[in-house]
């Protein structure tokens, strides 16, 4: 090792310099939005939006005992939720760019979420998805916000667990809800809006 020559000034560490500090600094802030962030999420925010409510009264005719009922699909327009949406969820995927969403009966790139075995999974992994886990129903707005600053490529699921999620190229912004376990996947509801793709 040499040692510095006479008469020099000795060397200061890293964190003692100004390069140092603002580097301590910078990740110091960062973290505490990390924190507000998170908090915000799990407390709800303070502005959850109110849940939706539906009519008891309806239209259409009486089902048999033991027939399953789906909402009717609603056509949106532009700009709009199109949906809900009844689908069977399963490792073929659901693409949820077609109009109506649908899915997948063979392996099709095509698809934005398919079963990882117990776990949601978005594809292309870069589309992604983030659990909704406040009270209600979100909007577009409230998914948006939710996936630019939690989004992830997989999560698991269980009956219940909501998701928004980014379609590929981020065409469509979605909510999808696990509904119940059927033979050969699980039920799942989705209601599609527009994305923020040009």
């Amino acid at each position: 090792m040499t040692e510095p020559p006479r008469g020099a000034a000795p060397r200061t560490s890293f964190w003692q310099s100004m390069a140092g500090m603002l580097t301590a600094v910078a990740a110091l802030i960062t973290a505490l939005v990390g924190v507000a962030a998170f908090l915000h999420q799990v407390t709800g925010g303070g502005s959850a939006a109110p849940p939706a409510t539906r009519s008891s009264a309806s239209s259409a005719p009486p089902r048999a005992a033991g027939q399953e009922t789906s909402p009717p699909p609603v056509t949106a327009p532009e700009g709009a939720a199109a949906g809900p949406f009844d689908l069977l969820f399963n490792n073929n995927g659901v693409d949820l760019d077609a109009d109506p969403p649908r899915v997948a009966t063979r392996p099709d790139t095509g698809i934005d979420i398919y079963d990882g075995g117990g776990s949601i999974q978005s594809y292309p992994v870069w589309a992604g998805l983030a659990r909704w886990s406040r009270a209600g129903t979100p909007t577009r707005e409230d998914c948006l916000a939710l996936l630019n600053g939690f989004a992830t490529i997989d999560s698991t699921y269980r009956k219940g667990s909501r998701y928004c999620v980014h379609t590929r190229e981020e065409v469509h912004v979605a909510f999808v809800e696990f509904v119940a376990p059927v033979e050969a996947g699980w039920k799942i509801r989705v209601t599609v809006w527009p994305g923020t793709a040009d």
